[in-house]
């Protein structure tokens, strides 16, 4: 049975998108306490302070903030916040950056010319305050029941969730939708398919030898790298959209000598489980196999996150996110990413996942990071409506 979209989703988008309008400026200040203190992961007080803040903005608006510590991380968090008692939706963003400690005073937040800039302000702390924000929108309006929430807030996103995957998933589990609040890219548009990402590291061994007076006693490492890194790169199936590249590569100590080592990156991206499982195997065979006789290899790492695949219920939150899009005048656009998040996780173990919800902007990870000023009220209401009439998975 398909979800009904609600009759009046096009007063109910005219209301409080217009009361979203008048958020802006409280938004503002959240976001500037957030991104005017660093939280690059591994800076563990520092990621704990923005946890601290995030709390306190959560706890103004009722939900119920649970701490937990991670080895060699800052806390997780966890908030939850009663509703209708028929529904429970998840919100899903992290606060840890990849900036270093004094990033933030030398970049602090600043507003020119529409654009809102700062380290971390679209990946993703703007997303986490959209969220909170969205949630105080939605209070305004006793009429719209809201789904039982919780929000999952952790701190090692940006070196691929080590530590907090098993909670994102367990809590994943009870939910009928899940919403990720990762940097969006147009007005209309919600993200729903991501590619799967692998992180391999190779290291070769061969022997070292004077590559002059006796190379022919030598095994050149480097050598058998570049035949691996040939038939590595043979991998590639762009129709599919299956990438695999070999990115950084490091070998040898002297001119003069016949390397010894040769190490690898091999960044790999697949849109299928069927795929990844075709290129982890391949990936292996090459490393096993030998051009340069007497070299030998050792591969670590693999797929860090599942690809992110459309569900049944998916199809239901499109139309839902479709129908809100076109309530506000906009064009709605369905979007797929070569790059991976938390969402990646939920999607696997069968939950509908919706990503990309975050407010508009470019720049992710660099010191021109920004986020659109005027597609703020816009990604509010998308995602106040879409946390509202969210269906219950069963139907």
């Amino acid at each position: 049975m398909e979800p009904m979209v609600p009759p009046k989703v096009g007063e109910l988008a005219g209301r409080v998108g217009a009361r979203a309008q008048t958020r802006v400026e409280a938004y503002l200040r959240d976001l500037t306490r957030l991104v005017n203190l660093d939280s690059g992961t591994f800076n563990v007080p520092l990621v704990n302070q923005v946890g601290c803040e995030l709390a306190v903005m959560l706890e103004r608006g009722g939900w119920r903030v649970e701490r937990y510590p991670a080895t060699g991380f800052g806390d997780h968090l966890v908030a939850t916040l009663p509703g209708d008692g028929r529904r429970r939706v998840m919100l899903l963003g992290h606060f840890d950056t990849v900036y270093p400690a004094g990033t933030a005073a030398t970049r602090p937040l600043a507003v020119r010319e529409g654009r809102v800039y700062g380290p971390g302000v679209l990946d993703m702390k703007g997303g986490l305050v959209l969220g909170i924000h969205a949630v105080e929108l939605l209070a305004g309006f006793p009429d719209l029941a809201r789904p039982d929430l919780v929000f999952v807030l952790n701190s090692d996103e940006e070196v691929g969730s080590p530590t907090s995957r098993q909670l994102i998933e367990e809590t994943a589990r009870a939910a009928d939708a899940v919403y990720v609040l990762e940097p969006g890219r147009e007005p209309g548009g919600v993200l729903a398919t991501r590619k799967g990402v692998g992180m391999y590291s190779v290291t070769v061994h061969g022997r070292a030898a004077h590559a002059g007076a006796a190379p022919q006693d030598g095994r050149s490492a480097v050598l058998e790298l570049a035949y691996k890194t040939v038939h590595w790169h043979q991998l590639n199936d762009f129709e599919k959209g299956t990438t695999v590249n070999v990115t950084v590569v490091r070998g040898g100590t002297r001119r003069n000598v016949v390397p010894k080592l040769a190490m690898a990156e091999i960044d790999v991206r697949v849109p299928s489980h069927e795929e990844a499982t075709r290129v982890d195997q391949a990936i292996r065979e090459i490393a096993a196999r030998s051009w340069v006789p007497d070299t030998r290899a050792e591969v670590s790492g693999g797929l860090n996150r599942p690809p992110m695949q459309k569900l049944d219920g998916t199809h239901s939150l499109l139309r839902l996110a479709e129908a809100i899009v076109q309530a506000m005048g906009l064009e709605f656009a369905e979007l797929a990413s070569g790059g991976g998040s938390d969402g990646n996780f939920t999607a696997l173990i069968g939950v509908p996942t919706l990503d990309g919800l975050g407010p508009i902007g470019r720049g992710a990870h660099s010191s021109a990071e920004y986020i659109d000023l005027e597609s703020l009220p816009t990604r509010l209401t998308l995602l106040a409506l879409l946390i509202a009439l969210a269906p219950p998975r069963s139907e």
